[in-house]
């Protein structure tokens, strides 16, 4: 998980490991208008891997525009964070 320079996690990889751990289906709106509900696989600094209709697709994290999940990611910092 890549962090902060003050040793915290950042959001994005927060709220995509909470997503791939709990294996919620969600919904990946694309920069060219398409939705795909998938569940995520993996993820790096550049990627996202999903399951879309039981293929896996590589999709750049520069193509997306948005990640929507069914329920609220209960916390974003670990429990000493201000």
């Amino acid at each position: 998980m890549t962090e902060s320079k003050a040793g915290t996690p950042n959001i994005q990889d927060v709220f995509l490991n909470y997503a791939r751990r709990e294996r919620l289906s969600v919904v990946v709106h694309l920069l060219d208008g398409r939705e795909l509900e998938a569940r995520i696989k993996n993820f790096d600094r550049f990627a996202v891997i999903i399951e879309h209709n039981g293929v896996d697709h590589l999709v750049f994290k520069h193509a997306i525009a948005t990640i929507r999940t069914p329920r609220s990611v209960p916390n974003y910092f670990p429990s000493h964070h201000p």
